[in-house]
Formats: C-alpha cells, sequence, structure tokens
C-alpha cells in the first residue's frame, strides 16, 4: 500500500514538470507571435539622451499562467553593449510585482527607458532576448531585434558664436589744438608785440612763444581759427569794424610765424624755399569778428574786486538800450578807474587756434614694426596692426606680441583668444582670455568669448554660466546661448535665442530638429561660405523631406570638404532608407 502512494506521487510530480515544461515550450514555439513596436522606429538622441518606448502585445493562450518573463532590452554596437532597464511579466498565478499577462485574453504591456548617448552607438541595434521561467526551468525565447540605432544628428553642433574682439582704441587722425592771444590797444587794431602791456606779461609772452616755437615742428595744419573782440564801452558798429581789423591782423601776424618757422627750417637744412608754394600751401584760416564782450565783461567784474560790482552788473543786465548801456559803462570808467585799468584790456583781443594733424605712422609703418620691432609701438598701435592683415596667423603673432610688450594690457589677451578660436585652437584660446579674465574681472566682452570656448569644447553648462554672466554685464549675444538650447533638446528655445538671425548651420540644426524641414533647408541655403558640415545637414534634410535629389547632391559635395564624411554617411542611420541602393553608393564612393 505504501509502494502504491509513493508512486501516484512520483507520477503526479513528473506531470507537473512536463506539464511546466510545456508551457515553456510552447511559449517558445509560438514566441513569433508576439509583436513588438518600438517608438522611434529608429532611436534617436534628444539632449544627450536616447529615449526608447516599447509596446508589447501578447496574443492570446500564449502566455503560461505559472510562467514569469524577464524582458531586458539591450543595445549592441561594434564595442560593446548598454543594457536598458528589466521589467518582469508575470502569468496570472505567479506572485510578484510584474505586469500580468492573463493566458486567456492575452494582453499588452508599455516599456519606456532613457539611456545616455555616447558616439559608440552610432551603428547599434536594440535586441531583446527575453527570459522566460517557471518554477526552477528557464527558457531564453531567441534574440529579437527591436530597432535601428542610433541617430545622433542631434549631436552635430558646429563651432558657431558671436566672439567679441575689444577695440584697439587707436585713432588714424588726431586733431591737436594750439591757442595764443594777442592783445590791442583802446579802439586799435595794429600789432604792438613789444609795447602793450598784456603783450609784454611775462605769461602772455610766453605762451605766445611757445605757441610760434611749435610751428617749427612743421605738423600739418588742418586749419586756423581767429576770434576777435572789443570792449564794450565803444560805439557797436565801430567795434564790429574793429574787430574785423583785429582778427585780419591776427591772421596776417600767424601767417607771417608760419612762413618764417619754414624759410627758418629750409635754411637750417640747406635747403631752398619755393615762395609760390609757400603760398599755395598756406593753410585756411577762418576769421569771426565777435565784436564786444560783453560777456567777458560781466565775467570779469563779477571776479573782480571792484566796489559796487554788484550795482555795476545790475546796470548793464538790467538796461535793454544798447546805446545806454555802452554809455554807461564809459560813465563807469570815470567813477571806477579800475575798469578801465584792468576789465577792459584784456577783452581787446584776438584768439588764434591752430589746429594740427598730429603725426602719425602710416599703416605700412605700423604693419611692419607690429611684426619685427612691436615694442617700438604704442599698444593702441600695436593693436591696430592686427586689424592690417587678413591672415589670421599674423593677427595671432602681433595680438600675441602685445601681450608681451603691454602684459597687464587685458585687451591683448583677449584678442590672441579671439583669434585662436577662429583658428580652432581652443585650448590656446582659453589660456589667454583666462589670463584677460585677471587682469580685467567682470568684463562681459572676455566672459562671453570665455563662453564660446566652452562652448566649443562641448562644456555646454559652463558655457551657459559664462553667457548668463555676460548678460548681467550687458553682452547681449543671445545667438551664442543657442547651442546650449540644442543640447538639452529644447530646440524651441534655440530658435528663440536666434532672434532674427539666419543662415547658419545650427540654426538650420534646430529647425530641422524641431521638425521644420523646409525652414532648415531654406536656411542651409543661404548659409554662405558652405562648409562640409552644413553640405551634410543638407543631405540629412533631403532624407527627412524624401528629397532624394538633396542627399545625392549634397553627400559628395559634404565628402570632398571633408573625407571623414563619407565613413559617417555609410554608417548614419538618417540614411537608412537609402543606403543600399546604387545612388546613395555612388554619392559616398
Amino acid at each position: 500500500m505504501k509502494s502504491i502512494s509513493s508512486k501516484i506521487v512520483a507520477a503526479i510530480i513528473v506531470v507537473a514538470v512536463v506539464l511546466s515544461g510545456c508551457d515553456l515550450k510552447k511559449m517558445l514555439k509560438k514566441y513569433e507571435t508576439v509583436k513588438y513596436e518600438v517608438t522611434p522606429q529608429v532611436l534617436a538622441t534628444n539632449g544627450g539622451k536616447i529615449s526608447v518606448k516599447i509596446t508589447g502585445n501578447i496574443p492570446v493562450k500564449y502566455f503560461g499562467k505559472k510562467a514569469s518573463v524577464e524582458f531586458a532590452p539591450v543595445l549592441k554596437y561594434a564595442n560593446g553593449t548598454t543594457p536598458l532597464k528589466s521589467i518582469t511579466l508575470q502569468g496570472e498565478k505567479v506572485k510578484g510585482a510584474g505586469t500580468v499577462i492573463k493566458k486567456k485574453s492575452g494582453g499588452t504591456f508599455t516599456y519606456d527607458d532613457v539611456i545616455t548617448y555616447n558616439p559608440d552607438m552610432n551603428k547599434s541595434e536594440l535586441i531583446v532576448n527575453v527570459k522566460a521561467t517557471q518554477k526552477k526551468k528557464s527558457v531564453l525565447l531567441g534574440e529579437r531585434k527591436l530597432a535601428d540605432g542610433v541617430i545622433y544628428t542631434s549631436e552635430r553642433i558646429e563651432k558657431e558664436g558671436d566672439i567679441l574682439l575689444a577695440e584697439h582704441g587707436y585713432v588714424k587722425e588726431t586733431i591737436i589744438a594750439q591757442n595764443a592771444e594777442i592783445f590791442f590797444a583802446k579802439a586799435l587794431s595794429d600789432l604792438n608785440l613789444k609795447g602793450l602791456p598784456l603783450n609784454k606779461d611775462v605769461a602772455n609772452a610766453k605762451i605766445l612763444n611757445d605757441f610760434v616755437e611749435f610751428l617749427k615742428k612743421e605738423w600739418k595744419i588742418k586749419n586756423i581759427d581767429i576770434n576777435a573782440w572789443a570792449s564794450p564801452e565803444g560805439e557797436e558798429t565801430f567795434n564790429q569794424g574793429l574787430c574785423d581789423k583785429r582778427s585780419k591782423t591776427a591772421e596776417k601776424y600767424i601767417k607771417d610765424q608760419i612762413k618764417k618757422a619754414v624759410r627758418d627750417n629750409a635754411k637750417a637744412n640747406k635747403q631752398k624755399v619755393d615762395e609760390k608754394k609757400l603760398d599755395a600751401d598756406m593753410p585756411v584760416s577762418t576769421l569771426s569778428p565777435k565784436g564786444e564782450d560783453w560777456d567777458g565783461f560781466i565775467k570779469t567784474i563779477g571776479g573782480s574786486a571792484v566796489k559796487d560790482k554788484e550795482k555795476i552788473l545790475n546796470v548793464v543786465n538790467s538796461e535793454p538800450d544798447q546805446l545806454k548801456k555802452e554809455k554807461a559803462i564809459n560813465d563807469m570808467t570815470v567813477i571806477y578807474p579800475e575798469i578801465e585799468d584792468a576789465i577792459l584790456p584784456p577783452l581787446r583781443r584776438a584768439l588764434i587756434t591752430i589746429n594740427y594733424f598730429e603725426p602719425k605712422k602710416t599703416d605700412q609703418q605700423i604693419a611692419m614694426y607690429a611684426t619685427t620691432t612691436p615694442d617700438s609701438l604704442k599698444k593702441e598701435e600695436l593693436l591696430y596692426a592686427a586689424t592690417l592683415t587678413e591672415d589670421l596667423n599674423t593677427k595671432l603673432k602681433i595680438y600675441d606680441a602685445a601681450t608681451k610688450v603691454y602684459p597687464n594690457e587685458w585687451k591683448g589677451y583677449n584678442n590672441a583668444g579671439y583669434v585662436c578660436l577662429q583658428l580652432g585652437k581652443t585650448d590656446d584660446a582659453i589660456s589667454y582670455l583666462e589670463k584677460a579674465n585677471t587682469l580685467m574681472p567682470n568684463n562681459g566682452m572676455i566672459i562671453n568669448n570665455l563662453g564660446v570656448a566652452s562652448s566649443w569644447k562641448k562644456d555646454y553648462d559652463a558655457a551657459k554660466s559664462y553667457f548668463e554672466t555676460a548678460q548681467g554685464l550687458g553682452i547681449t549675444e543671445g545667438f551664442n546661448m543657442g547651442a546650449y538650447f540644442i543640447k538639452q533638446g529644447d530646440y524651441a528655445g534655440a530658435i528663440s535665442s536666434y532672434g532674427t538671425r539666419t543662415c547658419t548651420h545650427n540654426i538650420a540644426l534646430a529647425q530641422l530638429l524641431s521638425g521644420n524641414f523646409s525652414a532648415a533647408a531654406s536656411t542651409l541655403e543661404c548659409t554662405n561660405p558652405k562648409s562640409a558640415a552644413v553640405y551634410y545637414l543638407m543631405a540629412i534634410t533631403g532624407a527627412r523631406l524624401a528629397n532624394t535629389s538633396l542627399i545625392y547632391e549634397n553627400l559628395p559635395k559634404a565628402i570632398n570638404a571633408d573625407p571623414s564624411y563619407r565613413t559617417q554617411a555609410a554608417d548614419d542611420r538618417e540614411f537608412l532608407k537609402y543606403n543600399t541602393s546604387s545612388d546613395f553608393l555612388n554619392a559616398i564612393k
């Protein structure tokens, strides 16, 4: 009896094992009836991440009631694999927290995961080999390809940005003005330098002497301005005419002095003067007879120690009649002799102003000295010299020389960094810019340029910080934030930051990634000059528009400009629908 019971129990166990094995075998046999749909069909990067969404459809009478399934996709590529998260599906009689799939009705499940992109994934496949388990027995249902991957067009951010060059500060034309006064006797316009007290005054005489001595430098004169005044105690019409004569006296005097300086210099150098040419080259003079100097009178009286000066000023300011005002001044000179002696004489004058062109080195001289003897140039000249050449390496040589000749001047470092960025020497640019930043902290221009350099090094978070700081310092280069927004997957934000700008690769990239393929094509078309990256992005735009002409016209241009695009195009999942056609193969050969 005991022997019979043991045999029954053993039989039950065998039946159970067989039955469990049957469920797994059935699931393995009919695995092709399980369907998976992946969104997107070809995986793509967005903000440096790859999002995966899978919908599974389990048919009726497929899933064992006591079976469980481990669903764990893997992204597989040449240099390795990246496992995605694992989820569990389970039959209705399995205890656990997995998604329940009923045998009788079947069911669906949804799977989501996000992984971090790396360039090894560019040519890859998303696969899954589901593991089914019942009790202690497991079976792999077979590897299934779920999707191709990865479209990485969002990573194709080019090195674009508004970098800022510090102004050199050099002025090609500088006007130097020199002034001197000649004083006249009352009611007279003749020149009296030796007899008139004001002209003999030591201070005034020195100014006039220095003025005349400066003529010997023979700087080029732009023009001569002569203003002449009369004291206000005489008759107005007479005084106006007197001013006209005084201006002409001053003009003759200064022109005689100019001629004398030319003759003296020629004599010292044993040269002959061409008198006709000397007269012809005489600078233009503008004569301005100002008339009675009431303003000067009021100002001088106000600053004087004359008794009753407030009373005098009140009479002058309140009398509307010009003749009565002049008579009042004449009467006052009797009552207050210091008016005649000290107040009026300085008003009888002519002011001569000569406007000189400051001598400058020629552009040719500046350019030569900048690369031979940069220490012979002022810092403004040296910085200006870099603008006289289009050759970037020569520019960098000049700016680097500026950092050595003027090591405490931030502009040389900033501008050297600027040129390094143009040359693609990003690390060197950062070194120069960081030095500039230590010399001139909180300078928005330098900080903006550091942001561009960081963006080109793909340190977008640092770039964003720099750009925001620069904006707080008054730099409004919103264009530079576009690359950061593209990297974050915020394509609308990128387009907004670009504003009204157009015709650049990255603007087209943002438009393409936002789904506006036609706008991207237009932007790329107007981009000039067209780089290899522009041609390649135009081919990608063609693929998204299903416009094979754009693909096959632009791929050869991209490869011709940069042969590395040949390999990229062969593996790029953007061209997955076309990469076996003869036209495509011919385009990339």
